[in-house]
């Protein structure tokens, strides 16, 4: 794949060297190192069709830099997406939780790498992608994280889910998940009351941090259970926020939830400036970009182009504190897999 890349880059007669080439599973990168011409940098940018057409992989390149190896990074998927089940992924891992606040599994990268992020580092997501792109995969791989590290005793954990749609979390209410799973909800009313007794819980939680002589819950994460909170289709309920209520109470726990251990996840398929507001974005630092329609809406959930280009079907591209653009396939749950998933690890502690 290395010396096919340089043959097209030297037919296109773009001064640079492909220095790294890699394929796992259907995704593939190649490490790009631009010669020091001015203006190299944005032929290659400008020439990633005409580098797709020469190499006829099934989506046009993602491309991001990699500063510290001084390499311009193009990510492609040259196949058919593969499915990688989280049960599998997690299997036989030893969780680092030492080191981390609310470990999360999100799949694997092109490089073949378990990709494990750290909510507590970007503590507010926001998650955008079409139909079929794997947006709902990537919220129940998140949910699944949560109860699996509930059940295996790294974390206590508190889930509030939203569910305007009332098709995708429906299934988390089973009496298994009682005390761990604490509100379903589906309506706009129901959302803020919601969020006004989070709001209050979290500056109740301010006041035990102060009793114990703690500024953040991250020095001593395993004292309270860390609350997570994971709102679907969040477009239709700031439409209906004409008050801005909602969104406000969004806000509050964005900029404040971090320290008292409350994060939060907001997802839609329609990531645009109505939706996604100025004020949302500036405080939730991770973002997750499943395929999205057109351009602009990758420029606003990435604030850069790409996810128009992914393949759907859990193609993902990560941004947060710790990766400026990861293309990944996210691994692949559902509501009944992680009941059951919870189910075993909880019976092995038994």
């Amino acid at each position: 794949m290395q010396a096919k890349m340089n043959a097209i880059l030297n037919e296109l007669s773009i001064a640079a060297t492909c220095v790294r080439a890699e394929r796992h599973r259907h995704l593939a990168f190649f490490d790009i190192k631009v010669a020091n011409q001015k203006g190299a940098l944005e032929r290659l940018k400008r020439s990633s069709e005409a580098i797709a057409l020469a190499l006829k992989p099934e989506t046009v390149p993602v491309i991001s830099l990699v500063p510290k190896d001084g390499v311009v990074r193009m990510h492609m998927a040259m196949g058919p997406a593969e499915s990688i089940n989280l049960v599998d992924l997690y299997g036989g891992e030893e969780i680092d939780i030492e080191k981390k606040v609310f470990p999360l599994l999100l799949g694997e990268n092109a490089e073949g790498h378990k990709l494990w992020t750290d909510m507590n580092n970007s503590p507010h997501m926001l998650v955008a992608g079409a139909t079929n792109s794997g947006k709902s995969t990537v919220l129940h791989t998140l949910i699944g994280n949560a109860l699996n590290l509930h059940a295996l005793g790294c974390r206590r954990m508190c889930i509030h889910l939203v569910d305007p749609k009332q098709v995708e979390f429906q299934r988390y209410n089973d009496e298994c998940l009682n005390g761990v799973v604490k509100n379903i909800v589906t309506e706009y009313t129901d959302t803020v009351s919601m969020f006004e007794g989070l709001v209050q819980q979290m500056d109740r939680r301010y006041e035990k941090l102060r009793d114990l002589g703690l500024q953040s819950i991250a020095e001593k994460p395993w004292i309270i259970p860390l609350i997570t909170c994971v709102v679907d289709e969040v477009s239709s309920l700031i439409l209906q926020d004409k008050s801005g209520k909602l969104q406000g109470l969004f806000i509050q726990i964005a900029q404040k939830g971090r320290a008292a251990g409350i994060f939060l996840t907001l997802a839609t398929q329609r990531p645009t400036t109505d939706v996604i507001t100025g004020s949302l974005k500036a405080n939730f630092p991770g973002r997750i970009a499943c395929k999205v329609s057109q351009r602009q809406d990758s420029l606003v959930i990435l604030d850069d182009i790409g996810a128009e280009t992914l393949l759907g079907k859990g193609d993902s591209i990560l941004k947060d504190d710790k990766h400026s653009k990861v293309r990944f396939q996210a691994a692949y749950t559902t509501p009944q897999k992680n009941i059951d998933t919870f189910k075993f690890y909880n019976s092995l502690k038994g």
